[in-house]
Formats: structure tokens, C-alpha cells, sequence
């Protein structure tokens, strides 16, 4: 009789943490977190719960951000040290470019880099043809992915998040951006490179090119977030990253936002706080169980 009451004891306690954590899907209200950004979402990285939310199921281009799925998907399709030639169609793509040289070769490896760290169209439309042969191809590829993970309300039509003609314009909600951050965190080269302020890449030309995060965030200790930026007219700021610690607790995306930088440090303070106060919910529910 015993050993069944210890069994069940513990066997509620299971049941209390899940069920916490099942409560906790969605906490305080938008209004709670005042910021300049439309939209917003806070995910733990764990369990994928919500801890913030404002309209988070609202579609709205995601510029460069789209770049996090093209290195998902490049770096699950080809090997990092496979060389890309550079085509004149690529190398003129603007207004933000890497500056790699046409006709050059580049590793895949220093193309992600490109497009991650200085968010380069050229090096993402480079790395699009490369994998796909044509970034129509490459962008189906894309939206397969991103149908897998569960990206429900996302479209991409191409690599790296510029605006294309009305018939295939993309979106994205922060829900989705969050899930997909959520996924490129088992990918060491994509959260290793996100991660860098700063990177060299040659190509076969010789020709050395420095590269510097667009990211600001990564040059603030207190503020700094591993991820991905973006801006197009339409699509305004944009964001989706984690906090840079060595397990990241938790996902922050952004879309529509005309004051990025200040957006990201509330919600980076104010996530970290949300998820403190759950985790300290759930051991005071299981102590209280315990010794009740």
C-alpha cells in the first residue's frame, strides 16, 4: 500500500509540472510589454510555450529573416565545403550586398555567413541557385521546410526576403518566425554563425571580404540576441532570435516594428523575467505538494 502511495505521489507531481506548463501557453496580455512593433511573440525554447503574445498570428512580410530558412535549408542539402560560382544575375542583386565577385567560386560555408552575418540579397540568390539551380526551385524547398516544422501561416518566394511582384508576396506571422528559430537552434553552423559580429570570407578570386553584423544587438553585452534582422519598406523591422546565453531560454520574434532596438530590449528584459517567474511557479507547486 506503501510503495503505491509513494507511486502516485510522484506520479502527481509529473502531472502538476505538465500541467503548469500546459497553463502557461498564454501569460500576461500585449498590453503588458509596451512596444513600437505591430506585432510580437515570446516562446520558451524548451517546451515552445507562449509567454507573450500581440498578434502573433497576423501575416506581414518578413524580409531578411527569410535568410534563416535559406541557410536551414542550404545546409541541410549541401555540404558546407561545396563551392558556388557566383552568376552575374546574383552579384548585381541589391540594395544590401555582401560584395562577392561574380564569376568567383564560394564554399557554402562563407556564403551562409554572407548572407547571415552582413545579410547579403547577393550571397542568399548565390546560395539559392546553388542548392535549387534556380530560386524559384530553391524557394519551393523553403516552403516545404517551413511546412514541416509547422509553419503554418508563412509563404517564401524567394532566398532572401526582398519584395517581389503582388502575385507572390511573402508573409510570415511571429508565431511562425519563433517556431522556425525554434528548429534552427539544433543547427550548429546557422546559430554559430548568427552568433559572430564579425567574419573574413574569400572567395577563388583572392579577394578577402569583412564582414560585420547588421545585427546591433551582438555589440550590447546586456541587450545581445543571436539572430537574424530585416527592413523593406513594406515589411519595416523585423527580428527573430534567442537570448545569447549558452542554452538560450527563450525565442523572440518581431515583425513591423519602427523602433527595433528598443522592441528587443523590453522584450528580451521582460522574457527573461516571464520565464524566471514560471520556472520558480512550478518548483513552488511541486515543494507545496510535497511538504503540504
Amino acid at each position: 500500500m506503501n510503495i503505491k502511495k509513494h507511486y502516485f505521489k510522484y506520479g502527481y507531481i509529473i502531472l502538476i509540472a505538465l500541467g503548469v506548463l500546459a497553463g502557461c501557453g498564454v501569460v500576461p496580455s500585449a498590453a503588458k510589454i509596451d512596444i513600437n512593433a505591430k506585432c510580437a511573440l515570446i516562446m520558451e525554447v524548451k517546451s515552445g510555450n507562449v509567454l507573450f503574445a500581440k498578434n502573433a498570428n497576423k501575416r506581414f512580410p518578413p524580409a531578411s529573416t527569410t535568410k534563416i530558412m535559406t541557410a536551414i535549408v542550404a545546409s541541410e542539402n549541401m555540404t558546407l565545403d561545396t563551392k558556388i560560382e557566383v552568376s552575374k544575375e546574383a552579384a548585381e542583386v541589391e540594395p544590401v550586398v555582401a560584395g562577392i565577385t561574380p564569376g568567383a567560386q564560394y564554399a557554402l560555408d562563407d556564403l551562409l555567413a554572407a548572407a547571415l552575418i552582413r545579410s547579403g540579397n547577393d550571397a542568399a540568390k548565390v546560395i539559392a541557385e546553388g542548392v535549387g539551380s534556380t530560386e524559384n526551385k530553391f524557394s519551393g524547398l523553403m516552403n516545404r521546410k517551413a511546412k514541416k516544422i509547422g509553419m503554418r501561416n508563412t509563404y517564401f518566394a524567394n532566398a532572401s526576403g526582398l519584395p517581389t511582384n503582388a502575385k507572390d508576396t511573402q508573409f510570415v506571422t511571429a508565431r511562425d518566425l519563433a517556431l522556425m528559430m525554434r528548429y534552427a537552434l539544433k543547427n550548429e553552423t546557422v546559430m554559430e554563425t548568427l552568433s559572430k559580429k564579425t567574419c573574413d570570407i574569400t572567395g577563388s578570386d583572392g579577394k578577402k571580404i569583412h564582414l560585420t553584423s547588421i545585427n546591433k544587438t551582438l555589440f550590447d553585452e546586456d541587450n545581445a540576441l543571436w539572430g537574424k534582422t530585416g527592413y523593406t519598406k513594406e515589411a519595416k523591422r523585423t527580428f527573430v532570435g534567442v537570448d545569447a546565453s549558452s542554452r538560450p531560454r527563450i525565442i523572440i520574434a518581431v515583425l513591423q516594428s519602427n523602433d527595433l532596438w528598443r522592441d528587443l530590449s523590453k522584450l528580451k528584459s521582460a522574457g527573461l523575467e516571464l520565464y524566471e517567474e514560471k520556472q520558480k511557479s512550478i518548483f513552488t507547486k511541486i515543494r507545496d505538494f510535497l511538504y503540504r
